[in-house]
């Protein structure tokens, strides 16, 4: 019996130091289960702790509670100190919006939910999901860093937050307004407006009075007698 417990002890410590991607996908919490959890120390801490640093689209996560705000194509990359197994969970991704060049994508254990893994126990540096949607959302990403999970023993690192992806905004069209007729200005103090031009009427013709008729002198009429007298003779003799 003893040596029973032995190679039955002896596989499942091959089986969990074998590994072929995260066996679980929970959300809001730590991957990591079964021989994880019995191992010692087991959960350490935040990635922070283990001197593992997250950025996204190429900023550093504070990991203070504010999400992330980026476009829909960005890269989430775990660096620092080495690891042999890691989870990057994107909740409110689809497995088809998430990918990876160095990481199995998706993981089998998260279904269709958007996700990469550790395909081998090997020692890694850097881990990578490239996220591209087709929509603007708020996106809760999970991580779990698995450094060691031999003989008993189990160290592993966990962190989660949130990503805002918005999308690009659109230009505003122009908006055409009529064209206002121009207002006369109103004239700015200090300044002297033109004085008005007066119109000059021309003077009222003034009535002009006859001329005093001269009477015709003595003279005149005694010559006028004289003529008529003569005229009045020669009318006669003939």
């Amino acid at each position: 019996m003893k040596f029973f417990s032995i190679v039955v002890a002896s596989i499942l410590s091959q089986a969990a130091a074998a590994p072929s991607g995260a066996g679980a996908c929970p959300a809001g919490e730590a991957a990591p289960g079964g021989p994880h959890l019995t191992g010692s120390p087991g959960l350490v801490g935040e990635l922070s702790e283990g001197n593992y640093v997250v950025s996204v689209a190429g900023n550093t996560v504070a990991f203070d509670g504010t999400p992330i705000e980026t476009g829909l194509e960005f890269d989430i990359e775990v660096s620092g100190a080495d690891f042999k197994g890691i989870l990057i969970r994107v909740g409110g991704a689809r497995d088809d919006q998430v990918t990876s060049s160095d990481l199995t994508a998706p993981a089998g254990a998260c279904g269709d939910v958007g996700s990469v893994t550790h395909s081998d126990n090997s020692l890694k540096s850097v881990g990578t999901a490239n996220v591209a949607l087709d929509a603007a959302g708020l996106l809760d990403v999970d991580i779990s860093i698995v450094l060691e999970n031999t003989g008993g023993a189990s160290t592993f690192y966990y962190s989660a937050f949130q990503i805002n992806a918005v999308g690009e905004s659109e230009p505003e069209e122009p908006v055409e307004e009529g064209t206002a007729a121009p207002t006369a200005a109103e004239p700015v103090e200090g300044e002297t407006e033109a004085p008005a031009a007066e119109t000059t009427e021309p003077p009222a013709a003034t009535p002009t009075e006859d001329a005093p008729v001269t009477p015709p002198s003595s003279n005149a009429i005694a010559l006028g007698g004289a003529g008529a007298l003569l005229a009045g003779i020669v009318t006669l003799f003939f």
